[in-house]
């Protein structure tokens, strides 16, 4: 055993020869302990095969549509870019700088990579040094023999190391362990900063549309406004009647409430936005666009390709790749734990009653040698021990091929919510004109006296329904748009 501190070096002359002939047996049996290291490890061996558990992805999408001309995607990472909008862009960089969940995240990655270090230190030896120095005095009257000096100083300087054998693979099967698990901790924030910018787009959008209903209900009011004015004029006139006049107030005032709770949905919307990106409502001071940018939802074109790419986009599923493999790699380590373990321990330094002589060469000490410890009796535990891991092993298993089931179905989902609501969107658009033509027919009607004030009013609201069923239309369109991108792991 060698030592390069200043203090030990002296000390190589106390060593003689037969201690000389111990350390070069001791390094020959070391030797071939650390050849059969090498070999294939006992851990590996008695874990779960390498492709075991792993789900199989299904043929295909149900509603998938191989002929559609995709939209080129955005560059890797910034998917939110195919919708154009600068607000959008700006608000995803504050997201991910600011947002508390993603601190977590990350820092729970950082965790899992501080853990891997600590797995790492057993593959080198444990080295340490120590110092004491003190004075002691024993019982004269505690002792069975008389000495001369019952009060006497100690002094001493030394260095120990230690090292275990990783003859099963133990060590080395927690670092894999371990590595995946960071692996899959870093997979993880991937996968959450994708959903926290997947639910900060529907917000921005849900932003868009409930602005568009405002907009929408004060035109509605000030319409309502101006038809009461001039039911009021008739009636002061003596052409008018009075329920004509009633009954544009109650329109009025409808319209009036419906503006107002939209504009509390708004506010409930922006502070929503508000917290994703880490701030207080009453510090969110960002001005939204509400141009519709350079690429409507609708244009979007996403192809959903086959449920196996999910495997390589989608980090969850990744994620889930390397705890079912870390949780395989558990199984041979907890196996590995009941078995014999050798330590290589070693020790040596100088010692002294008096500091004068501390570094003479009858000062020196040395003690090396392995330690072996053997399990004998353990009373059922180490069957239970490995039923536990082989069981945590199969619930990974199990949550591995939950998730690429849920994965498949959000992809089903929104593939679906865009066709159907694109042909909706058709029907809606016939909606609206046709409610626009019957209210103009009906505004005409009056004004000739052919009809009466309430077939105004009617088709007035059918025309307002129809306009905001047409624009939550659109806002579900843009919502099914961003949950397919995320439902695909943020690219195609």
């Amino acid at each position: 055993m060698r030592m390069e501190s200043g203090w030990v070096r002296p000390s190589l002359q106390w060593i003689s020869n037969n201690s000389c002939a111990t350390i070069l047996r001791f390094s020959s049996a070391l030797a071939a302990l650390l050849l059969l290291t090498g070999c294939a490890s006992y851990v590996s061996q008695r874990s779960p095969e390498e492709g075991e558990g792993l789900p199989t992805a299904p043929a295909r999408f149900a509603h998938a549509d191989e002929s559609a001309r995709p939209t080129p995607p955005a560059e890797s990472g910034n998917w939110w870019r195919v919708f154009g909008d600068p607000s959008l862009d700006l608000l995803m960089q504050q997201l991910e700088a600011a947002n508390p969940d993603l601190e977590a995240a990350l820092a729970r990655v950082d965790q899992s990579f501080a853990v891997l270090g600590i797995s790492r230190g057993p593959l080198l030896p444990t080295v340490t040094a120590d110092a004491a120095a003190g004075r002691r005095r024993d019982s004269v009257n505690n002792l069975l023999f008389p000495i001369a000096m019952p009060e006497y100083e100690r002094y001493r300087l030394g260095m120990s190391a230690s090292w275990e054998l990783d003859l099963w693979g133990r060590v080395r099967g927690a670092v894999k362990r371990d590595s995946l698990r960071a692996e899959a901790a870093e997979l993880e924030y991937r996968a959450a900063l994708l959903s926290m910018q997947g639910e900060l787009a529907r917000q921005y959008f849900a932003w868009r549309t409930a602005t568009d209903d405002l907009t929408i209900l004060r035109d509605a009011a000030r319409l309502r406004e101006e038809r009461l004015a001039l039911q009021q004029s008739r009636l002061d006139l003596g052409s008018g009647v009075e329920i004509d006049v009633a009954r544009a107030k109650v329109e009025l005032s409808n319209a009036r409430a419906s503006e107002e709770a939209a504009a509390r949905n708004l506010g409930r919307i922006r502070h929503a936005i508000a917290a994703l990106i880490g701030q207080a409502p009453a510090d969110f001071d960002a001005k939204l666009s509400t141009g519709a940018g350079g690429n409507s939802i609708e244009q979007v074109k996403i192809p959903a390709g086959v449920p196996s790419e999910l495997l390589v986009r989608r980090s969850d599923l990744r994620a889930a790749d390397r705890s079912l493999r870390a949780a395989a790699a558990q199984v041979g380590i907890r196996k590995a734990d009941f078995l014999p373990r050798i330590t290589l321990n070693g020790s040596g330094g100088v010692a002294s009653l008096r500091t004068s002589n501390l570094f003479d060469s009858g000062s020196g000490f040395f003690d090396i040698g392995p330690q072996i410890d053997v399990p004998v009796f353990q009373s059922g535990r180490r069957k239970s021990s490995v039923a536990e891991v082989k069981a945590q092993w199969r619930e990974a298993a199990a949550s591995y091929r939950g998730t690429l089931l849920a994965a498949v179905r959000e992809v089903d989902d929104a593939l679906l919510d865009l066709k159907s609501l694109s042909r909706e969107a058709v029907a809606r658009k016939e909606a609206v004109g046709a409610a626009d033509q019957a209210a103009e027919a009906a505004r005409a009607r009056h004004e000739s006296g052919l009809a009466d004030y309430f077939e105004v009013m009617d088709s007035e609201r059918d025309r307002l329904q129809a306009q905001l069923a047409e624009n939550a239309l659109r806002g579900m369109q843009r919502a099914a748009g961003v949950n397919l991108i995320q439902a695909l792991g943020g690219g195609w």
